[in-house]
């Protein structure tokens, strides 16, 4: 098979990625940034998070080529077909789920410190 029919199956899932590739790329970036002016735990747990879901949107549109190559080239049966894509796509959802827990994790500890400093103040005003 020509590798230009292999870009004619990838190009349309990368259009179609390219905001959330843009998304995630920026939320790098302010990570970065927060960390280097002193950020935390919260910080890092984002920037690994927003960094998996980067990878994932990068790597997922990948598969389709790749599963068109091994069905065009190796002229797989279905069961070989099914356990190739089981083995391509369980990772991929890992490294999603993955970024998910650390972004949820990340928020829920700005969430939960930025809390307790409110409460803090709260509680210093009312001292005063």
């Amino acid at each position: 098979m020509d590798p230009i029919d292999y870009f004619v199956t990838l190009w349309p899932s990368l259009i179609v990625r390219i905001p959330m590739l843009i998304a995630w790329i920026v939320a790098v970036i302010l990570s970065v940034r927060m960390l280097n002016k002193g950020g935390g735990r919260a910080e890092r747990l984002l920037l690994i998070g927003s960094g998996l879901m980067l990878v994932n949107n990068l790597l997922s549109p990948f598969t389709a080529v790749l599963m068109q190559w091994f069905i065009v080239e190796h002229r797989g049966n279905m069961q070989s077909i099914g356990l190739i894509s089981g083995l391509v796509n369980i990772p991929l959802g890992i490294i999603s789920l993955a970024g998910i827990v650390c972004l949820v994790v990340a928020f829920w500890i700005r969430w939960k410190t930025c809390g307790q400093q409110d409460e803090a103040q709260m509680q210093q005003t009312t001292a005063d």
